[in-house]
């Protein structure tokens, strides 16, 4: 009865950790990947510069938090998970408050490098490595929990910020969002532990572990993970980061495009926790190339530029793009569990960043060389088609057969 008793503390403890984890990444990369691209059209006219200029600094974002995220895959064999996120969320808040006092796109560019440091900080490395902590069982689903942080974030911060910009200026938008990751500093350094990298919150079960699916490493297997990740990720973040700009070339308000945003990460919240659930069901495999359609039918819809639809293709690329998200940075944390895992999940978050960064600049670029999104959204949905196909290879090679793994 006792060790039913502390059984379940432990994986309520792990809960615990799971919640915090999903506080950090609704403030920080709400903030960051969602909120902050409101103010898009106010800093046009402000600083008068071309989108593929201004986007760029999404691009530099991008590339700082994968080389943040792969030292910080180093760092934690030294340093513990907690005092990273800690320090980034200090950061964020620093670096929000002088964004608030920019006047130049050069500075722009700077302080947004800085904010790639603090999304790093609380991004799937550190998830990835704090459930493994946590957790035995059902790992899927609580990095799916966590991760759901990104949604919850950029379901909200959009309309606030658009809100407030009907109110106030953009510099005092930006000062009133400093005071956030201010207010949950001593409530996440309460709720996360302080265990470093290797340590566990609950000592190994005396219970035989369920089989584990083994995989094969080889060049030609990592290389198709690549292509899968580079197509998903350049494709859907060229998107993603787009949209507000793009919702209301096509014809959409202000109000309605903040909504049709919040309505992407609504869905992809609500998407996270059931991918997550339907992984622990079916399968990671059959749930990752299922979501790799509805995201490639909803980056389709999008094509199309009718406002009729848009609110489909929203729905159906928030959905897609959930999973897609989630499910990836399981099977990298499946096929390369082990001490370095670490490591090599920064390596992989330095990749993705480049891919998402190429995305995001080469279809602002389009936009302003042809005069619309269009033949760069076309492109993300050939690359979509081809990271299905990637994938649909990846797990015929990658998967070892039961018989082999038990010779």
């Amino acid at each position: 009865m006792a060790s039913l008793a502390v059984t379940t503390e432990r994986k309520r403890s792990g809960w615990v950790v799971v919640f915090a984890l999903l506080l950090v990444m609704t403030i920080c990369h709400g903030i960051i990947t969602s909120g902050l691209p409101a103010l898009d059209r106010t800093l046009l006219e402000s600083l008068n510069v071309s989108r593929a200029d201004l986007k760029l600094r999404e691009s530099i974002f991008l590339m700082a938090s994968g080389l943040s995220g792969l030292g910080i895959g180093f760092l934690t064999v030294r340093i513990a998970p907690r005092t990273i996120v800690l320090a980034g969320l200090f950061l964020l808040a620093a670096a929000l408050a002088i964004y608030g006092h920019a006047q130049s796109l050069g500075q722009i560019y700077v302080l947004y490098a800085l904010l790639g440091m603090c999304y790093a900080s609380a991004h799937v490395v550190i998830v990835v490595l704090m459930v493994r902590q946590c957790f035995e069982e059902r790992r899927a689903l609580a990095i799916s929990v966590a991760l759901s942080g990104t949604s919850i974030g950029s379901a909200i911060f959009p309309n606030l910020i658009v809100l407030a910009l009907d109110h106030y200026h953009w510099r005092d938008v930006l000062a009133g969002l400093a005071i956030l990751p201010i207010v949950l500093l001593p409530i996440v350094a309460l709720l996360l532990p302080r265990l470093r990298v290797g340590e566990t919150l609950s000592p190994p079960s005396a219970t035989p572990a369920p089989a584990k699916t083994h995989y094969r490493r080889s060049p030609l297997v990592i290389g198709l993970l690549l292509v899968t990740i580079f197509a998903t990720f350049f494709s859907s973040t060229a998107f993603l980061l787009n949209l507000f700009l793009y919702l209301q070339d096509i014809g959409m308000s202000a109000h309605l495009t903040a909504t049709g945003v919040s309505t992407v990460f609504i869905v992809g919240l609500f998407g996270k926790v059931l991918v997550g659930m339907a992984a622990e069901r079916w399968g990671v495999h059959q749930v990752w190339t299922s979501q790799q359609c509805i995201l490639l039918a909803g980056a389709a819809i999008l094509s199309l530029a009718m406002p009729s639809v848009a609110f489909l293709g929203l729905a159906l690329l928030g959905l897609g793009w959930a999973g897609c998200y989630v499910l990836t940075q399981v099977v990298i944390s499946d096929v390369f569990a082990g001490p370095n895992l670490g490591r090599i999940a920064g390596g992989f978050i330095v990749f993705e960043a480049i891919s998402s960064g190429s995305g995001v600049w080469i279809a602002a670029s389009a936009a302003d060389r042809f005069g619309s999104y269009q033949n760069a959204f076309i492109l993300c949905c050939g690359l979509l088609v081809v990271s299905i196909i990637a994938t649909l290879l990846f797990r015929r090679l990658a998967i070892v057969p039961a018989p082999e793994a038990t010779a």
